[in-house]
């Protein structure tokens, strides 16, 4: 049986996607987050902001967000994230490094 739930594929990037090998702010179009990144090397973001909704939904952040759960840190320059990685969330904003060899695939989503 199909997925005919429009609210699910908005949640999960199918309204759209970008590449980036350019050590540039990515943003989404008007209306939209960015629901899932996939690194196509080892990657060290300079920024990832997190939507914030409600105060009530947390996700990763460069910057230490408060009560983001218990042990939970903010994604520094410590934090690589391995080629072939997908991570999920909603962010406003990332920011990836240059590169010759790989760069990042970003999905939208509402």
């Amino acid at each position: 049986m199909g997925q005919n739930s429009t609210e699910v594929a908005y949640g999960f990037g199918q309204l759209g996607s970008g590449f980036s090998d350019e050590a540039v702010q990515v943003t989404p179009p008007s209306g939209y987050v960015i629901v899932a990144i996939q690194f196509l090397e080892d990657t060290v973001l300079s920024t990832l902001v997190a939507e914030t909704h409600d105060d009530t939904a947390y996700f990763s952040h460069t910057t230490a967000v408060a009560n983001n759960g218990g042990g939970a840190a903010e994604t520094d320059a410590a934090t690589i994230f391995p080629k072939g990685l997908v991570i999920y969330g909603r962010w406003t904003s990332f920011t990836p490094p240059a590169s010759a060899t790989g760069g990042v695939i970003f999905y939208f989503g509402k």
